[in-house]
């Protein structure tokens, strides 16, 4: 658990003084988050989401005040997510790509919390599939291999939904064992995703690559939700993702969590398929600054090149 302690008056001081600093924090805070706990010690998927929600109350100290981050006691997956978040108690704050469900049930903060970057997706694979996806050139040739997501997963019905053959699981790491049990051809991952996966389990599997000729584009956005039970807190994120916008802090923010990444990829050299180029809500498409677009010269990461679709 973090918390972030202003600075005391001196009655204020003594008066901690003889509490411990936790009940003291717990006595200070103004606001309390309660964070989804992540599947395993090699799951880091949620760290970056963690550390941007940090970034953005501490932006709004000065309106909103102090805050504590906590863990629930046990990971959740999307369906008790969505339960618990209605409640309130044991989660009240998660990040998940958006779907018509979230949006209409909990408080969506929509603003994308990596600008779209989940959107451009590539692929793990057993090493000895490296030659179907090198015979991959468009959509319709992707569309005759097998895809694995979990069943829960917004990207396992856009695949669907778009005429890919997909295989499902019920367990995040469980899907790197199908993957490599040859259950299916290859499991995609975000660019801001992937190589921490890859890198993590490579000594658990040491036929796992990654595809070297593909680059999905799925238009996810991964959002903030709150509890329709914590009004404060969404009104305090809101503000903070939008300030955290409007400077481009939060653009700054994405790369330096991941340009790294984005040069590892190698994105230029790789040929695009668009799975889908909606995204899930109206009114975060239309607003063109909430997505980021890695093959903008300004970046560095593509200089004079452009990556037609399929």
């Amino acid at each position: 658990m973090h918390a972030h302690l202003p600075a005391l008056l001196p009655t204020v001081r003594r008066a901690c003084a003889v509490l411990a600093l936790w009940l003291c924090g717990q006595a200070l805070a103004t606001d309390v988050v309660h964070w989804n706990r992540p599947v395993s010690e090699t799951d880091q998927r949620r760290g970056y989401a963690e550390q941007l929600l940090v970034a953005v109350l501490e932006r709004t100290r000065p309106e909103f005040g102090e805050y504590l981050i906590g863990y629930a006691p046990v990971h959740m997956e999307r369906p008790r997510q969505l339960r618990e978040m209605k409640d309130g108690e044991l989660l009240n704050v998660t990040s998940n790509p958006a779907n018509p469900d979230w949006l209409r049930e909990l408080t969506a903060i929509r603003i994308p919390i990596d600008l779209g970057l989940q959107s451009w997706r590539i692929a793990l694979i057993h090493r000895k599939n490296q030659s179907k996806l090198h015979a991959v050139q468009r959509a319709a040739d992707l569309k005759r291999l097998r895809a694995g997501a979990n069943s829960v997963w917004v990207s396992a019905t856009t695949l669907k939904d778009h005429g890919y053959t997909v295989v499902t699981g019920n367990n995040y790491e469980g899907l790197f064992a199908m993957l490599m049990a040859d259950r299916f051809d290859y499991f995609l991952r975000g660019v801001n995703e992937i190589f921490p996966e890859f890198d993590a389990r490579t000594r658990q599997h040491p036929d796992l690559a990654i595809d070297d000729g593909l680059l999905l584009y799925d238009a996810a956005a991964p959002l903030f939700f709150v509890s329709p039970k914590a009004p404060r807190l969404a009104a305090r994120i809101k503000a903070g993702m939008e300030a955290m916008l409007k400077d481009g802090s939060l653009e700054r923010f994405l790369l330096e969590h991941h340009k790294p990444a984005l040069l590892r990829a190698h994105l230029c050299q790789r040929r695009r398929i668009d799975i889908s180029l909606r995204p899930p809500d109206p009114a975060m498409a239309a607003r063109k600054e909430l997505w980021f677009d890695p093959f903008d010269p300004r970046h560095g990461l593509c200089p004079g090149r452009t990556i037609g679709p399929h």
